[in-house]
């Protein structure tokens, strides 16, 4: 299974064409955090009608997809996760460090994502570039 990146979700929508070629030669399933979700929700000004539509593809979107939720045992793991990487110098934002736990939590080794300089910071996932 690849999970997929706020940013792969993103760009997807946008007509990114090297994700939209990726995602067509794909076998592996995908997941998505409900972290994205959020997080593509918090950058959506819902008085705008342009983000009112861009919404309801997300929505669409998640539905569609497997969803991997926020655990308890997750949020401790990323925790762990941002204080060592700070330690190392290589800090990166606490909402990558909860979608990347997210995903390690429930063994999906994987991460779709543009943002590759965060997420290869993190020793037990693997990136997928598109």
């Amino acid at each position: 299974m690849i999970g997929l990146d706020t940013t792969a979700i993103i760009d997807f929508f946008r007509g990114n064409e090297r994700i939209k070629a990726f995602l067509q030669s794909n076998r592996e399933p995908l997941a998505a955090t409900t972290l994205s979700y959020a997080e593509l929700f918090f950058g959506l000004n819902p008085q705008d009608q342009k983000h009112a539509l861009e919404g309801n593809y997300y929505r669409e979107f998640f539905n569609k997809m497997y969803h991997i939720n926020l655990t308890p045992e997750a949020c401790e793991e990323a925790a762990k996760m941002f204080w060592e990487l700070k330690k190392e110098g290589k800090e990166i934002s606490q909402f990558d460090c909860m979608i990347a736990a997210s995903f390690l939590i429930m063994g999906v080794r994987k991460i779709l994502t543009a943002n590759v300089k965060h997420f290869e910071r993190i020793k037990k996932m693997q990136v997928v570039r598109y």
